[in-house]
């Protein structure tokens, strides 16, 4: 989710007093500057660079990401703010209370790609922590990404997030065995950010991954970075899907077909 910071939080970013200075540590990896405020706090900012990198790695390789150039390096190093609590992280970003952090990819104020959150977040580092990770990779290897359905971003997302694959196959099986899913040709249009409904949510999100889950697991890498490398050429989605599994899937019925076949066994 992109969002624009407070005034203060800019000013304490890139102030040059030494006060504003004052009030971030950082320490650098390879593609990522960990930004905290306690002193306290280094061992989990140590532990949050170490699992950042780990998540480049496997995301990258899932999608040919890492073959083509060295992204995020040097000045284009991704920047995690860790604000010491969860009071701090509303106060400074204006985030509602309820948020358990964002990612902002070139934000016109700091042009920089980072993530946002806050220490005493327990889901951060297996859960938000790759999930935006993969946001912005995806954002970067892609970057006009305006013919690819909401489903394969949150769905692809979702497949870093540690425990999300299983609840989300419980899920689905339930509604399997109630004759319940989404129609695939209303999904490819769902634009889920405007649904009021929780539970609508949560099987959209469920769906989604399971459908990611099964093209990369029924067909292999391959075929899987194909299909990002025709997306990235600017193809429509159903034509790169046709591309990068050639007569395997042939249409969004057949990915449907198959789908269901799958997620029932």
């Amino acid at each position: 989710m992109r969002i624009f910071m407070t005034a203060w939080f800019i000013l304490a970013l890139f102030c040059p007093c030494s006060e504003a200075q004052d009030l971030w540590q950082e320490i650098k990896g390879k593609h990522f500057v960990i930004f905290y405020q306690a002193q306290g706090d280094r061992t989990t900012a140590q532990k949050v660079l170490r699992r950042a990198e780990g998540f480049y790695d496997k995301i990258g390789s899932q999608i040919g990401y890492q073959r083509y150039a060295k992204f995020w390096t040097w000045d284009e190093r991704v920047k995690i703010f860790l604000f010491p609590d969860a009071n701090a992280f509303v106060r400074h970003t204006g985030q509602p209370r309820w948020s358990l952090g964002y990612a902002s990819q070139h934000n016109r104020l700091f042009k920089a790609h980072t993530i946002v959150t806050y220490t005493q977040e327990k889901g951060f580092i297996d859960g938000l922590l790759p999930h935006e990770i993969s946001h912005l990779i995806m954002a970067d290897f892609i970057p006009d990404d305006s013919h690819i359905p909401l489903w394969f971003h949150e769905g692809f997302a979702q497949l870093q997030e540690a425990g999300k694959l299983r609840a989300a196959k419980g899920l689905m099986g339930h509604l399997m065995g109630q004759g319940q899913y989404v129609k695939f040709d209303f999904l490819m249009d769902w634009d889920i950010r405007a649904e009021p409904d929780p539970l609508k949510v949560e099987i959209f999100y469920a769906q989604s991954l399971t459908i990611v889950e099964f093209l990369l697991r029924k067909y292999g890498q391959s075929a899987f970075e194909r299909l990002f490398r025709e997306l990235r050429d600017g193809k429509a989605f159903m034509v790169a899907l046709r591309r990068a599994y050639s007569n395997r899937i042939d249409s969004l019925e057949d990915l449907e077909r198959q789908w269901l076949k799958y997620i029932s066994q």
